[in-house]
């Protein structure tokens, strides 16, 4: 685990999708630094597992489990951790999933399943947890969007979309929640090592991080009250720089990447 930090000493932390990937590495990461934790997935079973082996390790963890895509669920579960963690001083939204993007036929149950969890979870518990915020006039607010939110990739047009709507959403909600003293930072990795990564990927991507790694970086920046990290700087870069170019060059450049660009490598099961 990380060691204890002045800044998550004592403070609340409750994270979605902490079943598996990022969600599970940060859980972890926050109670080595000192964070009190709510666990928050749909499977209850792995949720348990680590809140006990947080537990054991001397940390505090609590876990619900919880549809991030249902808000009245998910408020109820956090409502519960709060009662028992103490109210949420941070809320880190992991969890999200990953839908290959067909065009023949394009399917809309797919779109909107990969919207509802990657872009409603992250309002999900945001609204959640704002009450409280707002009401102590602090806190700390955090979801995992990805650099593939800045691009539009081959056969990923759900999850692009989707990670494009959560960084643009946290930059509205930070115009209106920083003068209220609450702070809203948006998490852009690039690849993630996690279970939904195939060995052939883990072959050929390019800077390829892993969950723990991830973790530590989420945890960083928002300790020192980033508004966004994007990693690695490289990809975020060529990320940022793709759309600028003409359309013949993109379609070459970008067309040649893998599929899946996946941020958070949390599947939300």
């Amino acid at each position: 685990m990380a060691k204890c930090s002045p800044f998550w000493q004592g403070k609340c932390a409750i994270v979605t999708g902490a079943s598996s990937g990022i969600g599970w590495a940060l859980t972890k990461d926050l109670a080595g630094r000192g964070a009190r934790v709510g666990l928050i997935a749909r499977r209850q079973e792995p949720l348990a597992a680590l809140a006990t082996e947080i537990q054991a390790a001397g940390g505090r963890a609590e876990y619900r489990a919880a549809d991030v895509t249902q808000a009245a669920p998910l408020a109820k579960a956090v409502g519960e951790l709060q009662q028992s963690l103490g109210e949420c001083d941070v809320a880190v939204a992991c969890a999200g999933i990953f839908r290959t993007t067909r065009v023949d036929p394009l399917d809309p149950a797919a779109m909107q399943d990969v919207m509802a969890t990657n872009l409603l979870g992250v309002t999900n518990l945001f609204a959640a947890v704002l009450p409280g915020m707002l009401r102590r006039s602090g806190g700390n607010l955090a979801a995992v969007a990805s650099i593939a939110g800045y691009l539009g990739l081959a056969q990923s047009g759900a999850y692009c979309a989707s990670k494009a709507a959560v960084i643009a959403l946290t930059q509205s909600l930070r115009l209106d929640l920083e003068p209220r003293g609450i702070r809203v930072t948006t998490i852009s990795p690039g690849y993630v090592d996690t279970p939904m990564i195939t060995d052939e990927e883990r072959q050929t991507m390019r800077g390829l991080l892993t969950a723990e790694d991830t973790a530590r970086r989420i945890a960083r920046a928002i300790e020192r009250g980033r508004s966004e990290a994007a990693f690695p700087w490289g990809l975020y870069f060529q990320a940022r720089g793709a759309p600028l170019l003409p359309w013949w060059l993109y379609r070459w450049l970008v067309g040649s990447q893998p599929v899946l660009l996946e941020a958070e490598g949390t599947e939300q099961k």
